[in-house]
């Protein structure tokens, strides 16, 4: 293959097209961090509906594959595909951690929603609500940061279990509410069991990955899909 000006600009719009693509183990997309910079939505209706940086990543990926094909063999196009596909993911990851190191607070937080999830049931008398949550966060920043975390009460929940943002009780501080601790370069998953009345609500269910509120005394921040 003779590397030309539109071999260069192939290889480049397919590599950029998978990594835009790209999702990490996290749920971290450095597509959709794109697009909310830009302060744009990256799904068409809220968070469902077409994914704007996927449909971005087909158009690019098979404008690539075009403009590669007029330059290389079906071979060579083959061995390319197989490199960035390997290649990209580190990439991204390589960018994820750059970018949440670029901030500050609790902005260098990334919540793994992918990994976190709730259970949720009535107690044995009925009389109480029981929230069960296993919440993976990673610290990439240079301080400890001490937090609390509330899911917010519009945070596909149904509005018969509770009203307003439900401040979250970690298992090992049970009788300090809202009281979780990072340290830096720390990835931990942490436990929480918090219960509320049951509000004449009776049964159970399930969240993975819903969008929560981190907050300090000087700081919130909400994190999940489109955060």
């Amino acid at each position: 293959m003779k590397i030309t000006r539109q071999a260069i600009i192939s290889v480049l719009l397919i590599f950029f097209a998978i990594f835009l693509g790209q999702t990490t183990e996290t749920g971290f997309s450095i597509g959709d961090k794109i697009f909310l910079g830009l302060g744009i939505s990256p799904w068409s209706n809220g968070q469902t509906g077409f994914h704007y940086p996927i449909i971005i990543y087909f158009v690019l990926f098979i404008i690539g594959c075009i403009e590669a094909r007029t330059v290389m063999s079906r071979r060579q196009l083959i061995v390319l595909l197989l490199v960035l596909f390997i290649i990209t993911p580190s990439a991204v990851s390589q960018v994820k951690t750059v970018y949440f190191r670029m901030h500050s607070g609790l902005a260098t937080v990334e919540y793994d929603l992918i990994n976190s999830h709730f259970n949720m049931r009535s107690s044995v008398d009925n009389k109480n609500l029981e929230i069960i949550g296993a919440i993976a966060l990673t610290n990439y920043g240079n301080n400890q940061i001490d937090f609390g975390i509330k899911i917010p009460s519009d945070s596909f929940i149904l509005s018969e279990w509770f009203s307003q943002d439900l401040i979250l009780t970690g298992v090992e501080n049970s009788k300090e509410p809202g009281n979780f601790i990072l340290h830096p370069g720390e990835t931990r998953t942490f436990l929480s069991y918090t219960t509320i009345p049951s509000n004449g609500y009776n049964g159970q269910g399930t969240m993975n990955g819903p969008n929560l509120i981190l907050f300090t005394d000087n700081e919130i921040r909400k994190v999940g899909n489109n955060y």
